[in-house]
């Protein structure tokens, strides 16, 4: 991974967190979702992907108000411009859901990119796994509309991605780009990464 491509603080967050398994992954999009991936606020480039385990032992997916029915996923949250990637992963959880969580581990690091018509756009999604230590679930940030939470094993991960693969035509740019995050998660935390 070159240096410019990275967020800031990926190298501490791997020493103190652990190396993180790289993907690589390349999407033909629709030239509408291009135009939207160039245009991110911010520029953006980069998120985290926060996979935040309850006490049960449990993963906390969400949905939103704007999302086709019965589409949940892994909460996630963009990186600020010089934002440090692990402060970043702790600022989201906590404006998403109102805990209070540590890093257990640096799972991924999901090389994406959107391409159109001869045009790209690189995306970059990183993965932490959060232990949940406190606090009580509830959307701290109304911009994020989130409707609802939901709580799943660790083996129901393919299952969402496949159902994120499955959504509508106007969806399946979206749905594909973010099935990857949860296949990701899935090979590492099931041990087949």
């Amino acid at each position: 991974m070159q240096e410019a491509e990275m967020a800031t603080g990926v190298q501490a967050a791997s020493e103190r967190y652990g190396a993180p398994v790289i993907w690589e992954r390349t999407y033909c999009v629709s030239a509408e979702t291009l135009v939207e991936r160039q245009n991110l606020e911010d520029r953006r480039t980069a998120e985290v992907v926060l996979l935040v385990r309850r006490p049960n032992g449990r993963l906390l997916l969400h949905t939103k108000a704007f999302y086709p029915p019965g589409a949940h996923r892994l909460l996630t949250g963009g990186i600020h411009p010089g934002e440090d990637v692990a402060q970043a992963a702790l600022r989201e959880a906590r404006e998403e859901t109102g805990l209070q969580v540590r890093i257990e581990r640096f799972l991924g690091v999901l090389r994406q990119q959107f391409v159109h018509g001869g045009q790209q756009a690189p995306f970059t999604s990183y993965l932490f796994l959060l232990a949940e230590e406190g606090g009580e679930l509830g959307n701290h940030d109304a911009e994020e509309e989130i409707t609802e939470y939901r709580e799943i094993a660790p083996e129901e991960l393919p299952a969402v991605a496949d159902a994120l693969d499955r959504l509508p035509p106007d969806w399946r740019d979206w749905g594909r780009f973010r099935a990857a995050a949860h296949r990701m998660a899935a090979s590492i935390l099931l041990g087949e990464a």
